[in-house]
């Protein structure tokens, strides 16, 4: 006989709500859990795939609901909360499962370099070995002779970042660190612009693996005959 599972997701700002039970008909309980890091339709999934209680007839099929817009990660409000109908021992699977998952995010670190491709001979830019192989891939693509190194930097970031390349250039991404996969890292957003101009130079997103170094986006600024290049290597 199948136990019958139930979830609700609720995502409620500002509401101090611990663990509670409630005595439901058919021997099982609802439980809410509090969420600090994962969001709750992230937890319904993880759930789903992790408890073999979860699985379920088309009759009693689970049905999510999302109330609200979930928080900032790590604020000290719970992000949202998760409400589960099951008996005791699933709870207690369920409760371990997100207790392993709801933490802070893992953080990752990032070498950003901005290049300038201009059409004369230069002196080589020193790079690391991944940004070196990288730029003479991107040598056979575009019709520069030289590329000079406008500035690089190094940057730790638990999920978003917000930095300064040379004396203009503003750069923000957020990421995620996927649980599997050959390139882990799905970067969202990211966008570099000008401050001088207020102008978007840059919108893209891309998976990269740890170790890997990017080409993020070649652009071509107005009134110029070079070129940007802006190179990114997830550090391991």
């Amino acid at each position: 006989m199948k136990r019958s599972i139930s979830i609700l997701l609720v995502a409620l700002a500002g509401v101090a709500l611990a663990a509670t039970i409630v005595a439901a008909d058919g021997g099982a309980v609802w439980r809410v859990y509090p969420l600090h890091y994962l969001d709750v339709r992230d937890a319904g999934l993880l759930i789903e795939s992790r408890v073999p209680e979860m699985v379920m007839d088309e009759e009693n099929k689970i049905r999510y609901e999302v109330l609200g817009g979930p928080g900032q990660p790590g604020e000290t409000r719970p992000r949202g909360y998760l409400r589960v109908l099951a008996d005791g021992g699933s709870h207690d699977h369920i409760a371990k499962v997100l207790a392993e998952a709801d933490r802070p995010p893992a953080t990752q670190v990032f070498q950003l370099v901005l290049l300038g491709a201009v059409n004369e001979a230069v002196a080589p830019p020193d790079l690391s070995p991944g940004a070196r192989a990288a730029l003479d891939d991107l040598r056979t693509l575009l019709p520069f002779k030289g590329y000079r190194l406008i500035d690089s930097a190094v940057v730790r970031s638990s999920g978003r970042a917000d930095l300064t390349l040379g004396e203009i250039y503003g750069i923000e991404f957020s990421f995620r660190i996927a649980p599997s996969g050959e390139k882990p890292l799905e970067v969202e957003r990211f966008s570099m612009y000008s401050r001088a101009i207020n102008t978007a130079q840059m919108q893209t997103s891309f998976s990269a693996g740890i170790g890997e170094t990017v080409v993020v986006r070649t652009s071509t600024p107005q009134d110029s005959r070079g070129a940007l290049v802006l190179l990114m290597t997830a550090l391991e």
